[in-house]
Protein backbone atom coordinates (compact mmCIF):
# COMPACT_ATOMS: atom_id res chain seq x y z
CA UNK A 1 0.00 0.00 0.00
CA UNK A 2 1.51 3.40 -1.42
CA UNK A 3 1.93 5.88 0.68
CA UNK A 4 1.30 9.69 0.39
CA UNK A 5 5.61 10.01 0.70
CA UNK A 6 5.97 7.59 -2.31
CA UNK A 7 2.86 9.55 -4.59
CA UNK A 8 5.32 12.86 -4.27
CA UNK A 9 6.57 12.89 -7.16
CA UNK A 10 9.83 15.28 -8.07
CA UNK A 11 9.21 17.98 -10.98
CA UNK A 12 13.01 18.80 -12.96
CA UNK A 13 12.85 21.23 -14.99
CA UNK A 14 15.29 22.30 -18.23
CA UNK A 15 16.01 25.88 -19.03
CA UNK A 16 17.79 25.98 -22.69
CA UNK A 17 18.02 29.72 -22.68
CA UNK A 18 16.02 32.63 -22.07
CA UNK A 19 13.82 32.74 -25.35
CA UNK A 20 13.15 28.58 -25.24
CA UNK A 21 10.67 27.15 -23.82
CA UNK A 22 11.37 25.75 -20.34
CA UNK A 23 11.08 21.37 -20.43
CA UNK A 24 9.81 19.74 -17.06
CA UNK A 25 10.26 16.25 -15.93
CA UNK A 26 8.70 13.86 -13.34
CA UNK A 27 9.94 11.46 -11.60
CA UNK A 28 8.58 9.42 -8.52
CA UNK A 29 10.34 10.36 -5.42
CA UNK A 30 11.66 7.04 -5.14
CA UNK A 31 14.34 7.17 -7.55
CA UNK A 32 16.42 9.52 -6.22
CA UNK A 33 17.02 5.39 -4.12
CA UNK A 34 16.75 3.55 -6.71
CA UNK A 35 19.57 5.17 -8.87
CA UNK A 36 22.08 4.71 -6.59
CA UNK A 37 21.39 2.17 -5.72
CA UNK A 38 21.76 0.60 -9.11
CA UNK A 39 24.92 2.71 -9.69
CA UNK A 40 26.17 1.07 -6.52
CA UNK A 41 25.47 -2.44 -8.40
CA UNK A 42 26.95 -1.48 -11.58
CA UNK A 43 29.81 -0.47 -9.58
CA UNK A 44 30.35 -3.87 -7.81
CA UNK A 45 29.79 -5.40 -10.47
CA UNK A 46 32.37 -4.06 -12.07
CA UNK A 47 34.83 -4.56 -9.10
CA UNK A 48 33.97 -8.26 -8.94
CA UNK A 49 34.91 -8.68 -12.53
CA UNK A 50 38.14 -6.82 -12.00
CA UNK A 51 39.20 -8.67 -9.21
CA UNK A 52 38.24 -12.39 -10.59
CA UNK A 53 40.61 -11.39 -13.48
CA UNK A 54 43.19 -10.25 -11.59
CA UNK A 55 42.97 -13.48 -9.37
CA UNK A 56 43.16 -15.47 -12.61
CA UNK A 57 45.61 -13.41 -13.97
CA UNK A 58 47.56 -13.45 -10.75
CA UNK A 59 47.47 -17.57 -10.87
CA UNK A 60 48.19 -17.85 -14.20
CA UNK A 61 51.46 -15.41 -13.43
CA UNK A 62 52.52 -18.21 -10.35
CA UNK A 63 52.17 -20.97 -12.47
CA UNK A 64 53.79 -19.53 -15.58
CA UNK A 65 56.84 -17.90 -13.27
CA UNK A 66 57.66 -21.81 -10.99
CA UNK A 67 57.55 -23.38 -14.42
CA UNK A 68 59.86 -20.64 -15.30
CA UNK A 69 62.09 -20.87 -12.55
CA UNK A 70 62.23 -24.55 -12.46
CA UNK A 71 63.38 -24.41 -15.91
CA UNK A 72 65.44 -21.54 -14.98
CA UNK A 73 67.18 -23.67 -12.38
CA UNK A 74 67.85 -26.53 -14.26
CA UNK A 75 69.41 -24.70 -17.25
CA UNK A 76 71.69 -22.96 -14.40
CA UNK A 77 72.74 -26.45 -13.63
CA UNK A 78 73.57 -27.29 -16.68
CA UNK A 79 75.26 -24.43 -17.34
CA UNK A 80 77.15 -24.66 -13.74
CA UNK A 81 77.79 -27.98 -14.41
CA UNK A 82 79.39 -26.60 -18.24
CA UNK A 83 81.01 -24.25 -16.56
CA UNK A 84 82.83 -26.43 -13.93
CA UNK A 85 83.91 -29.39 -16.39
CA UNK A 86 85.30 -25.86 -18.40
CA UNK A 87 87.35 -24.84 -15.68
CA UNK A 88 88.69 -27.76 -14.77
CA UNK A 89 89.39 -28.30 -18.33
CA UNK A 90 91.31 -24.87 -18.30
CA UNK A 91 92.81 -25.62 -14.75
CA UNK A 92 94.52 -28.73 -17.06
CA UNK A 93 95.28 -26.83 -19.61
CA UNK A 94 97.39 -24.05 -17.43
CA UNK A 95 99.30 -27.09 -15.69
CA UNK A 96 100.60 -27.95 -19.08
CA UNK A 97 101.17 -25.19 -20.07
CA UNK A 98 103.41 -24.40 -16.82
CA UNK A 99 105.04 -28.03 -17.30
CA UNK A 100 105.85 -27.07 -21.01
CA UNK A 101 107.44 -23.74 -19.85
CA UNK A 102 109.12 -25.67 -17.47
CA UNK A 103 109.82 -28.46 -20.09
CA UNK A 104 111.31 -25.63 -22.60
CA UNK A 105 113.50 -24.37 -19.31
CA UNK A 106 115.10 -27.26 -18.83
CA UNK A 107 115.91 -27.73 -22.08
CA UNK A 108 117.57 -24.58 -22.24
CA UNK A 109 119.82 -25.58 -18.62
CA UNK A 110 120.67 -28.94 -20.91
CA UNK A 111 121.84 -26.61 -23.94
CA UNK A 112 123.65 -23.73 -22.14
CA UNK A 113 125.46 -27.05 -19.87
CA UNK A 114 126.19 -29.18 -23.24
CA UNK A 115 127.41 -25.84 -24.71
CA UNK A 116 129.96 -25.61 -22.05
CA UNK A 117 131.19 -29.37 -21.18
CA UNK A 118 131.26 -29.84 -25.21
CA UNK A 119 131.83 -26.06 -27.02
CA UNK A 120 130.35 -25.87 -30.78
CA UNK A 121 127.59 -28.64 -29.84
CA UNK A 122 124.07 -27.97 -28.93
CA UNK A 123 121.45 -30.03 -27.62
CA UNK A 124 118.30 -30.67 -29.93
CA UNK A 125 115.78 -28.30 -29.24
CA UNK A 126 112.95 -31.14 -29.83
CA UNK A 127 110.81 -29.59 -32.92
CA UNK A 128 110.31 -31.90 -35.12
CA UNK A 129 110.14 -31.39 -38.46
CA UNK A 130 107.46 -32.98 -40.50
CA UNK A 131 108.23 -35.62 -42.92
CA UNK A 132 107.73 -34.84 -46.76
CA UNK A 133 104.24 -36.22 -48.18
CA UNK A 134 105.74 -38.69 -49.73
CA UNK A 135 106.77 -40.64 -46.42
CA UNK A 136 103.35 -39.83 -44.64
CA UNK A 137 101.42 -43.24 -43.56
CA UNK A 138 98.27 -44.12 -45.13
CA UNK A 139 95.50 -43.29 -42.64
CA UNK A 140 91.85 -43.12 -42.50
CA UNK A 141 88.85 -43.30 -40.35
CA UNK A 142 85.19 -42.19 -39.94
CA UNK A 143 84.87 -38.37 -38.38
CA UNK A 144 84.14 -37.73 -34.78
CA UNK A 145 84.04 -34.06 -32.67
CA UNK A 146 86.07 -34.57 -29.79
CA UNK A 147 84.08 -34.04 -26.24
CA UNK A 148 85.08 -32.93 -23.16
CA UNK A 149 85.85 -36.13 -21.61
CA UNK A 150 88.47 -36.93 -24.16
CA UNK A 151 90.07 -33.17 -23.86
CA UNK A 152 90.33 -34.26 -20.27
CA UNK A 153 91.81 -37.64 -20.94
CA UNK A 154 93.90 -35.89 -23.25
CA UNK A 155 95.04 -33.31 -21.12
CA UNK A 156 95.71 -35.87 -18.42
CA UNK A 157 98.01 -37.99 -20.35
CA UNK A 158 100.32 -35.15 -21.66
CA UNK A 159 100.55 -33.64 -18.09
CA UNK A 160 101.47 -37.06 -17.18
CA UNK A 161 103.94 -37.54 -20.61
CA UNK A 162 105.69 -33.98 -19.50
CA UNK A 163 105.93 -34.87 -15.99
CA UNK A 164 107.80 -38.06 -16.62
CA UNK A 165 109.91 -36.04 -19.50
CA UNK A 166 110.47 -33.34 -16.70
CA UNK A 167 111.77 -35.90 -14.39
CA UNK A 168 114.19 -37.68 -16.41
CA UNK A 169 115.61 -34.21 -17.72
CA UNK A 170 115.99 -33.53 -14.07
CA UNK A 171 118.06 -36.59 -13.49
CA UNK A 172 119.62 -35.46 -17.11
CA UNK A 173 120.87 -31.92 -15.34
CA UNK A 174 121.93 -33.59 -12.19
CA UNK A 175 124.64 -35.77 -14.48
CA UNK A 176 125.47 -32.84 -16.64
CA UNK A 177 125.80 -30.81 -13.33
CA UNK A 178 128.14 -33.23 -12.10
CA UNK A 179 130.07 -33.63 -15.19
CA UNK A 180 130.44 -29.91 -15.75
CA UNK A 181 131.73 -29.53 -12.06
CA UNK A 182 133.71 -32.19 -12.96
CA UNK A 183 134.90 -30.82 -15.97
CA UNK A 184 135.46 -27.42 -14.53
CA UNK A 185 137.79 -28.82 -11.90
CA UNK A 186 139.28 -30.62 -14.67
CA UNK A 187 140.28 -27.22 -16.30
CA UNK A 188 141.13 -25.66 -13.42
CA UNK A 189 143.99 -28.42 -12.65
CA UNK A 190 145.01 -28.01 -16.33
CA UNK A 191 145.69 -24.07 -15.53
CA UNK A 192 147.10 -24.93 -12.44
CA UNK A 193 149.52 -27.31 -13.94
CA UNK A 194 152.85 -26.77 -15.16
CA UNK A 195 152.45 -28.73 -18.27
CA UNK A 196 153.75 -26.18 -21.14
CA UNK A 197 157.42 -25.00 -22.37
CA UNK A 198 158.58 -21.94 -20.81
CA UNK A 199 160.20 -20.72 -23.55
CA UNK A 200 159.66 -20.83 -27.58
CA UNK A 201 162.98 -23.04 -27.64
CA UNK A 202 162.85 -26.70 -27.40
CA UNK A 203 166.67 -27.25 -27.36
CA UNK A 204 167.91 -28.73 -23.79
CA UNK A 205 171.45 -28.03 -23.34
CA UNK A 206 171.40 -30.32 -19.75
CA UNK A 207 169.30 -32.37 -18.32
CA UNK A 208 167.83 -33.14 -15.03
CA UNK A 209 170.45 -35.38 -12.58
CA UNK A 210 173.89 -36.14 -12.01
CA UNK A 211 176.28 -34.19 -14.41
CA UNK A 212 180.04 -32.87 -14.82
CA UNK A 213 179.97 -29.26 -13.10
CA UNK A 214 180.73 -26.35 -15.78
CA UNK A 215 182.81 -24.61 -13.47
CA UNK A 216 184.54 -26.99 -11.74
CA UNK A 217 184.69 -30.14 -13.44
CA UNK A 218 183.36 -32.14 -10.15
CA UNK A 219 180.39 -34.43 -10.18
CA UNK A 220 176.96 -32.61 -9.02
CA UNK A 221 172.90 -32.57 -9.41
CA UNK A 222 171.64 -30.95 -11.72
CA UNK A 223 167.92 -29.73 -10.41
CA UNK A 224 166.35 -28.58 -13.86
CA UNK A 225 166.33 -28.24 -16.73
CA UNK A 226 168.97 -25.92 -19.19
CA UNK A 227 167.14 -24.65 -22.04
CA UNK A 228 169.03 -22.60 -24.81
CA UNK A 229 167.64 -19.66 -25.65
CA UNK A 230 168.92 -15.87 -27.40
CA UNK A 231 169.11 -12.62 -25.11
CA UNK A 232 165.64 -11.10 -24.32
CA UNK A 233 163.64 -14.32 -25.84
CA UNK A 234 160.11 -14.42 -23.99
CA UNK A 235 159.97 -16.98 -20.79
CA UNK A 236 156.52 -17.89 -19.68
CA UNK A 237 154.88 -18.89 -16.82
CA UNK A 238 154.20 -22.47 -17.04
CA UNK A 239 151.23 -22.62 -15.05
CA UNK A 240 148.42 -20.25 -13.13
CA UNK A 241 149.90 -18.77 -9.93
CA UNK A 242 151.05 -16.42 -7.77
CA UNK A 243 154.63 -15.40 -7.67
CA UNK A 244 156.51 -15.72 -4.53
CA UNK A 245 159.69 -14.69 -5.36
CA UNK A 246 161.33 -12.06 -7.73
CA UNK A 247 164.79 -11.09 -7.20
CA UNK A 248 168.34 -11.82 -7.33
CA UNK A 249 171.33 -13.65 -6.31
CA UNK A 250 174.98 -14.61 -7.20
CA UNK A 251 173.95 -18.20 -7.97
CA UNK A 252 170.51 -17.55 -9.46
CA UNK A 253 170.94 -14.71 -11.08
CA UNK A 254 167.65 -12.80 -11.84
CA UNK A 255 164.75 -15.25 -10.86
CA UNK A 256 161.62 -16.18 -10.52
CA UNK A 257 159.78 -18.48 -8.51
CA UNK A 258 156.04 -19.15 -8.65
CA UNK A 259 153.99 -21.20 -6.56
CA UNK A 260 150.92 -23.26 -8.38
CA UNK A 261 149.14 -24.34 -5.20
CA UNK A 262 148.76 -28.26 -4.39
CA UNK A 263 152.59 -28.16 -3.43
CA UNK A 264 153.49 -27.72 -7.29
CA UNK A 265 156.16 -24.69 -7.75
CA UNK A 266 158.30 -23.55 -10.72
CA UNK A 267 161.56 -21.38 -10.88
CA UNK A 268 162.82 -19.70 -13.52
CA UNK A 269 166.86 -18.68 -13.70
CA UNK A 270 169.63 -16.72 -15.44
CA UNK A 271 167.23 -14.10 -16.28
CA UNK A 272 168.30 -10.81 -18.39
CA UNK A 273 164.95 -9.21 -16.80
CA UNK A 274 161.91 -9.80 -15.12
CA UNK A 275 158.50 -8.43 -16.25
CA UNK A 276 156.22 -9.47 -12.73
CA UNK A 277 156.93 -8.96 -9.02
CA UNK A 278 156.58 -10.60 -5.62
CA UNK A 279 152.68 -11.05 -5.43
CA UNK A 280 151.74 -10.85 -8.82
CA UNK A 281 149.28 -13.29 -10.20
CA UNK A 282 150.31 -14.85 -13.26
CA UNK A 283 148.20 -17.11 -16.04
CA UNK A 284 149.86 -20.02 -17.95
CA UNK A 285 151.03 -18.67 -21.02
CA UNK A 286 152.13 -15.48 -20.12
CA UNK A 287 155.13 -13.72 -20.37
CA UNK A 288 157.10 -12.88 -17.23
CA UNK A 289 161.00 -12.61 -17.99
CA UNK A 290 163.70 -12.66 -20.65
CA UNK A 291 166.31 -15.17 -20.96
CA UNK A 292 169.85 -14.27 -19.97
CA UNK A 293 173.09 -15.10 -18.34
CA UNK A 294 172.93 -13.90 -14.98
CA UNK A 295 173.89 -15.61 -12.00
CA UNK A 296 176.61 -18.50 -12.01
CA UNK A 297 175.93 -18.97 -16.30
CA UNK A 298 178.39 -19.91 -18.96
CA UNK A 299 175.86 -18.10 -21.37
CA UNK A 300 172.32 -17.23 -22.32
CA UNK A 301 170.17 -19.93 -21.74
CA UNK A 302 166.77 -20.64 -19.60
CA UNK A 303 166.90 -22.51 -16.41
CA UNK A 304 163.96 -24.13 -15.85
CA UNK A 305 162.89 -25.92 -12.02
CA UNK A 306 159.82 -27.84 -11.01
CA UNK A 307 159.50 -28.46 -7.21
CA UNK A 308 157.17 -30.73 -5.41
CA UNK A 309 156.18 -30.63 -1.72
CA UNK A 310 159.54 -28.88 -1.54
CA UNK A 311 161.35 -31.53 -3.52
CA UNK A 312 163.15 -30.15 -7.00
CA UNK A 313 162.17 -33.21 -9.45
CA UNK A 314 162.83 -33.43 -13.15
CA UNK A 315 160.92 -31.43 -15.63
CA UNK A 316 160.83 -33.35 -18.52
CA UNK A 317 157.29 -35.28 -18.01
CA UNK A 318 155.49 -32.13 -17.27
CA UNK A 319 156.90 -30.40 -20.54
CA UNK A 320 154.12 -32.42 -23.00
CA UNK A 321 152.21 -29.54 -25.31
CA UNK A 322 152.96 -26.25 -26.73
CA UNK A 323 152.03 -23.17 -25.00
CA UNK A 324 149.20 -22.04 -27.95
CA UNK A 325 147.68 -25.98 -28.20
CA UNK A 326 147.25 -25.84 -24.58
CA UNK A 327 144.47 -22.68 -24.66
Amino acid sequence: MKTKEDKKELTLMFIPGADKRVIRFKIPRISLYAVPSAAALVILGFSLTIYVQNTSHRSTTEQLTETFTGQEKQLTEQLMLKDSELEKLQIELIDLSKQAEQFKSKLEEIRKLENKISPGTAVSSGKSTAPPPSSLPDVGGTEMPVGTREMNELAAQTKSNLSGMIGDIDGLLVQLTESERKLEEARRLKRITPTIWPSDSRTVTSGFGVRQDPFNGRPNVHTGLDIDGELNDPVYAAADGTVTAAGYDSQHGNHIRIDHTRGIETEYLHLNKMEVQTGSTVRKGQIIGRVGTTGRSTGTHLHYEVHKNGTKINPSPYLISDRKDDN
